[in-house]
């Protein structure tokens, strides 16, 4: 906080940012004024000479009922300055003093205060609307499942404003995506009672989640379509052979709703 001179009959320089200043409430009282704010006015009509003269520093100071204001830390020559516009009765007497009392510690002959500034209170963002950002933005993350764009998003959020939504929420963890719960097209079909020819023509003619890819690079025949993207997921397996590896398309479980119009009759 501002370091005010609880004396208004004495000039009090303090250490602000490494240098030697005088509070403006400080000079105010001594030059006579009976509101700091007059003295701040003749501040800001002057600012354009006073910053010629170096920085003008201000700090928020609380007065009355809690009502913020900006206090000037003033140097020696802005000081000398204001105190010549005030064009008080006492303003030569008062210039001398500000000259004798920088000397005086300039000299060390008296230990200047050093002002504190306030320290500000950080106010951390709300974690849900951090939790929808950090969403968004992991949106747009290639290659990562629905699950762990949302754990992403709930760690970034516990680093920005330390709580953790999921936890909140109950959910220590959510499954990641695996092989575990994706079903290849024969899975599928045994649930229908189709093959898995049948089932990859469904999906590519009918639902229209896959087109084929013959001869990909990837060794997977088919990939999915647009419409596919929020089903299916590629993962990386053994060729047959055991040499080398890949990729194979496989679909959520939620797929076989797609075939069940064209299911077998026992199935």
């Amino acid at each position: 906080m501002a370091v005010s001179n609880p004396n208004t009959n004495l000039i009090t320089p303090a250490m602000h940012d490494g240098e030697l200043r005088i509070l403006d409430t400080d000079l105010a009282g001594r030059l006579g004024f009976s509101q700091p704010r007059d003295i701040r006015k003749l501040i800001a009509r002057h600012g354009g000479a006073l910053l010629q003269m170096g920085i003008l520093p201000t700090e928020e100071m609380t007065v009355g009922k809690g009502q913020k204001v900006e206090a000037y830390y003033l140097n020696r020559k802005q000081a000398i300055f204001i105190t010549a516009k005030s064009e008080t009765a006492e303003a030569t007497d008062i210039t001398i003093e500000i000259i004798e009392r920088f000397d005086a510690y300039e000299r060390g002959e008296v230990k200047p205060a050093i002002a504190t500034p306030k320290p500000k209170r950080i106010r951390k963002p709300s974690f849900a609307v951090t939790f929808d950002r950090c969403l968004r933005v992991a949106a747009h993350l290639p290659n990562v499942d629905e699950n762990q764009k949302v754990l992403m998003a709930a760690r970034g959020t516990y680093n920005l404003t330390g709580v953790n939504p999921l936890e909140v929420m109950g959910y220590a963890s959510l499954p990641a995506a695996t092989q575990d719960n994706y079903l290849t097209p024969t899975e599928l079909g045994l649930q229908v009672g189709l093959s898995a020819v049948r089932v990859n023509r469904i999906l590519a003619e009918e639902a229209r989640l896959q087109i084929a890819m013959p001869g990909s690079s990837s060794g997977s025949k088919w990939a999915m379509t647009e419409r596919g993207l929020a089903y299916g997921k590629m993962f990386d397996t053994t060729r047959k052979g055991g040499k080398g590896s890949q990729q194979q398309l496989k679909w959520k479980p939620s797929v076989v709703e797609f075939l069940r119009p064209f299911a077998a009759p026992s199935a």
